[in-house]
């Protein structure tokens, strides 16, 4: 296997930017520079995302183990309301985007 380049959207960042790293994709991630991507007040989120099996086992463990989940509902058109309150910490939990 030949050599990744660097990650193209972290290194396009701001400082004070939050790049998320997706786990769908075929291919390696290629490497992330510390200097380069992640300081300057830079976040790193990683996403996932699940297969409907995977998504059944998790609400039966969850029920098994009373897990409580808290979200926070948002119309699509106040999505920027949504983003403000998570990076203010006005409240634990999720934002959920509702169409």
């Amino acid at each position: 296997m030949g050599t990744l380049a660097p990650a193209p959207a972290p290194a396009a960042l701001d400082a004070g930017g939050t790049p998320a790293v997706a786990d769908i994709h075929l291919s390696d991630i290629p490497p992330l520079h510390d200097e380069q991507h992640l300081f300057r007040e830079r976040r790193l989120r990683s996403v996932t995302a699940n297969i409907r099996a995977q998504a059944r086992e998790f609400l039966a463990l969850a029920g098994l183990h009373r897990l409580v989940v808290s979200t926070h509902r948002y119309s699509l058109d106040h999505a920027d309301r949504a983003l403000r309150d998570l990076s203010l910490g006005r409240f634990d939990g999720a934002a959920v985007l509702m169409p």
